[in-house]
């Protein structure tokens, strides 16, 4: 028998769905950060597709290198939006070491980590990181 002859009963009733406003996350602390936090996605990906367009600048050639870098550095636009990405970038990487050490709590022998030492450790280590390849980028 296939399942097309088997038809499900209508059970009488209408399922119960909440209305729920379009402003919900500003309705508590919490709720708003993590908005927040979501938000700073979209200015991670405008700074990428900027970066993106360096790229393709770069492989058309000097000329198109060097007025890419131009425009770049002429723009305050670009400039405040860097400064926003980076604060952003910020926000999101606390909020995010923030998590994984209520997630999965780390523990050395008996000694437990506290979430604002494994939060700090970690954006050491992301300054360390960093520094490395600037270092090496910027001709060490």
């Amino acid at each position: 028998m296939s399942a097309g002859h088997h038809r499900v009963p209508d059970p009488g009733y209408k399922d119960y769905v909440p209305s729920i406003p379009s402003t919900w996350w500003l309705q508590s602390r919490p709720y708003f950060l993590f908005m927040v936090r979501e938000l700073t996605a979209v200015f991670v990906m405008i700074f990428a597709l900027h970066l993106l367009l360096g790229v393709i600048a770069l492989s058309q050639g000097e000329a198109f290198w060097n007025a890419w870098v131009a425009r770049a550095g002429a723009s305050r636009t670009l400039m405040f939006g860097g400064l926003v990405t980076l604060f952003f970038v910020l926000y999101h990487s606390v909020t995010w070491f923030i998590a994984g050490a209520a997630v999965t709590p780390l523990q050395i022998g008996d000694f437990k980590v506290s979430v604002p030492m494994f939060v700090l450790g970690n954006m050491g280590l992301v300054v360390v990181v960093a520094a490395i390849i600037g270092y090496f980028t910027l001709g060490g």
